[in-house]
């Protein structure tokens, strides 16, 4: 997670590519999430978190994510998950893989390889 980013915004790019960045000599796509999932982002964050994932082992390409705010970190193993329900719609079931019911809140886990192919 990075929450100082500078990037460069790519002219022509569909809405929710907001630019490209350098991490480390690496050239990384800067995503809006949110957009991406068909949300209004949030404008009243001063510096956004980006959070970079590796796309593929065998592939050198790095994503970026622009996300709200960082949640805690969960421990798999010690969670149940269920698959999305059936009456999810448009982008967000295109993306959400399965839904996990925490004490307070639901948790949506998103499907990486679905978002790195938009």
């Amino acid at each position: 997670m990075n929450r100082h980013i500078e990037y460069s915004p790519v002219p022509d790019a569909p809405a929710h590519i907001i630019g490209l960045l350098n991490m480390r000599g690496q050239i990384v796509t800067l995503v809006d999430l949110a957009g991406l999932m068909g949300y209004e982002r949030k404008n009243g964050r001063d510096r956004p978190t980006c959070v970079i994932l590796k796309n593929k082992p065998h592939n050198p390409d790095y994503i970026g994510f622009i996300i709200d705010r960082p949640g805690s970190v969960i421990d798999a193993d010690e969670v149940v998950s269920e698959p999305p329900p059936a009456n999810m719609s448009g982008m967000e079931n295109k993306f959400v893989s399965e839904v996990v019911k925490l004490a307070d809140k639901l948790l949506m886990i998103i499907n990486h390889e679905a978002l790195t192919k938009e």
